[in-house]
């Protein structure tokens, strides 16, 4: 165990140090080759595929994936073009049905508009109603006893109908209330019958030449009115009117009247209003 030599013994110690790991490094070498050699090689079929995935064609890719080709990537197949997409349609109205031509399909989107309306825009409520604005009395004669059996009915001298504007100037497209107003002009109280079917609210143009449109001509309800008229003090009804022109029985489109000058007059029976005027700008 004891090295002999002329040399120390540290240096042969470094010796035999040496060629022990090279005996080591040399087992290791021949067990990884022997290792090797009886183990089989490892299955790379999922790296290959991976690698095809990869190096197929980008169109492919877009295709399975549902986007788009890179610009610049040609396709790897014939490709068909979308069909046309044409213009959203709208069903006309049938001729003669009031307040759905040129209305919009259902379920888009509308807008007010400060211009001319096409023709039948959208259904309205033009009807007749009572109104309850207050108004001042009219000076009337001094009342005279009524007879035992009750107020008179008015005849058409003791009554003065009149016609009245909301306003003297509307924006096309805005609504006018129009009114009818009632009084007893008499020195007594009197009966008359106020039904929705003897008044009448009428549009006409500012000569007074063209009938444009009437309370009449598309809502004409019948009410059950007879009243008492107190003397100077006036009864009142009112419509709010569309603006759009009509002819006795509605049966053709509804065209929304232009910027100029109109004219309102009223009737109740055979009494018929002056006129008033008013302005469309």
């Amino acid at each position: 165990m004891d090295p002999v030599g002329p040399l120390p013994a540290s240096v042969y110690w470094r010796r035999r140090m040496l060629a022990v790991g090279a005996t080591l490094l040399g087992l290791f070498g021949l067990l990884w080759l022997a290792t090797a050699l009886i183990l089989p090689p490892a299955d790379d079929s999922s790296t290959d595929r991976a690698a095809q995935i990869e190096q197929q064609n980008p169109a492919d890719q877009n295709r399975q994936t549902g986007g788009t080709p890179a610009a610049g990537t040609p396709a790897s197949g014939p490709v068909n073009p979308a069909p046309p997409t044409s213009p959203a349609s709208v069903t006309p109205a049938a001729p003669g049905t009031p307040g759905l031509a040129g209305a919009p399909p259902a379920g888009a989107a509308t807008g007010s508009s400060t211009g001319p309306a096409s023709p039948n825009a959208g259904p309205v409520d033009e009807t007749v109603r009572p109104d309850d604005t207050p108004r001042p009395a009219v000076v009337v004669p001094p009342s005279g006893p009524s007879p035992p059996t009750g107020p008179p009915p008015c005849t058409d001298r003791m009554i003065k109908v009149g016609a009245e504007v909301g306003q003297p100037e509307y924006k096309v497209g805005a609504r006018p209330v129009l009114r009818l107003v009632v009084t007893n002009v008499s020195g007594q109280a009197c009966v008359r019958d106020l039904d929705g079917t003897l008044q009448e609210i009428v549009v006409w143009s500012g000569d007074g030449k063209n009938r444009l449109w009437s309370s009449n001509d598309c809502s004409n309800p019948a009410s059950d009115d007879l009243r008492t008229l107190v003397p100077g003090q006036p009864v009142a009804f009112a419509v709010t009117w569309s603006g759009l022109g009509s002819v006795p029985g509605c049966g053709v489109a509804r065209d929304r009247l232009p910027a100029g000058a109109y004219r309102v007059l009223t009737r109740l029976g055979p009494v018929i209003s002056d006129p008033a005027p008013f302005l469309l700008s």
